[in-house]
């Protein structure tokens, strides 16, 4: 195997900052689960004082670099996955400039071109290569490969072959850590959550100027969708089960875009939900925690997270949770407490019904929701992460990670 691990010195010494990359064939302006991490963790170690930098794909054939983010000359790869982006697997002169600034922490974070560039530099450079597993690529096979049987037993063996080349797997949740070693990954796993900024996603009052742009109905609930319109993100479940429940009082904003956003649009209108259904479109990131401050319930019924952060995001929003019933929530929707996890639709409706005609009841389960998310802000996760790193370099040496 491919694999540098207990490399003495790896990692910066005592009494100076750590030089970290991260790799990933996405990033800003996408906006993704992927990408809101990468931000997360790039900010933190940014605040904690280490010198961190992206390599990235971008948006053209040209080679950019701003001081803090390297752009990859790349080709539309849409064929494969809506507005996805194949960088150039070679360019000497990037190359070159990270050997010369000699990362001492390699962090990929997807499993393509950025992932070789991180291949290629720990075997320069001799120093670890940590990468956090995001995308359970077997939900995604729909994209790229007809037979479903077959396209599964390839994720399983592709994603085997990758991680199993690393120093250390990070995984963001007891669900992937324990799938990963269903596949047979051999390399240390270690579970992280992602954390969020506990700053920035807080209770508030709604935004009345976000309100009346979505012409949301005075004193009527408000039920929030957040997130990419995909397929794997079931969101057609969620407005068949809120379709048994006209008789309600509520309204829906579905935030987010991608490819199913016209048959969603078609699929409320053959409901009849079309008046009280409001799909926001694309959303700034910026504007993401306006958005949560508007909502009384947050919902979903995808089944493909890893690791569910707009459920975290929603939390620490004080917004209490219903969602699909599924490992990657372990820990973080706990029933009767700050949401619940439904596995039938009566379970749905029930809950969701409780909670639209039973104030207290939401803020019983809001004041649970901050609670919880106050384990998981970004500080633990920055902290968290940086411990693995000193692992994964064979170093001994604490608290070199503290702010």
């Amino acid at each position: 195997m491919d694999v540098d691990r207990g490399v003495t010195g790896a990692c910066a010494p005592p009494g100076r900052p750590r030089r970290v990359l991260l790799l990933s064939d996405c990033y800003r302006p996408t906006v993704n689960g992927v990408v809101t991490s990468i931000d997360e963790l790039r900010h933190g170690l940014v605040e904690a004082g280490h010198d961190v930098r992206v390599l990235t794909v971008g948006p053209d054939r040209r080679t950019t670099f701003d001081g803090t983010v390297y752009r990859l000359p790349s080709l539309d790869a849409g064929h494969i996955y809506p507005h996805a982006r194949l960088g150039r697997p070679v360019d000497g002169p990037t190359f070159a400039g990270l050997l010369a600034w000699r990362p001492d922490v390699l962090h990929s974070h997807t499993e393509f071109v950025a992932f070789w560039w991180a291949r290629r530099l720990a075997h320069q450079l001799r120093v670890p290569h940590v990468h956090t597993y995001h995308t359970l690529y077997a939900d995604y096979s729909h994209y790229f490969f007809p037979h479903e049987g077959i396209a599964r037993s390839l994720c399983h063996g592709f994603t085997r072959k990758t991680l199993n080349r690393t120093s250390t797997v990070i995984a963001p949740s007891t669900k992937i850590e324990r799938l990963l070693q269903g596949y047979g990954v051999r390399t240390p796993i270690e579970g992280v959550p992602t954390g969020v900024d506990l700053t920035r996603f807080t209770p508030g009052p709604p935004s009345e100027a976000l309100r009346a742009r979505l012409r949301l109905t005075p004193g009527v609930p408000v039920v929030l969708s957040l997130g990419r319109l995909a397929a794997e993100k079931n969101i057609t479940e969620t407005l068949d089960l809120l379709a048994l429940m006209r008789g309600q009082s509520w309204q829906l904003v579905v935030a987010g875009d991608g490819p199913e956003a016209g048959a969603l649009r078609r699929r409320a209108a053959v409901l009849g939900l079309t008046d009280r259904v409001r799909f926001a479109g694309a959303v700034d990131p910026a504007q993401v925690p306006d958005y949560y401050r508007l909502a009384d319930v947050f919902v979903s019924a995808s089944r493909s997270e890893t690791q569910g952060l707009t459920f975290l995001e929603a939390l620490a929003s004080g917004v209490p949770v219903l969602g699909r019933d599924d490992a990657s929530l372990d820990g973080v929707v706990q029933d009767g407490h700050n949401g619940r996890r439904y596995r039938e639709p009566e379970e749905f409706t029930r809950t969701l019904s409780s909670l639209l005609s039973d104030p207290s009841l939401r803020r019983q389960w809001s004041q649970g929701a901050t609670r919880t998310a106050a384990g998981y802000g970004r500080a633990a996760f920055v902290e968290a992460v940086c411990a693995s790193y000193d692992r994964a370099s064979g170093s001994r040496a604490s608290g070199r990670c503290a702010a």
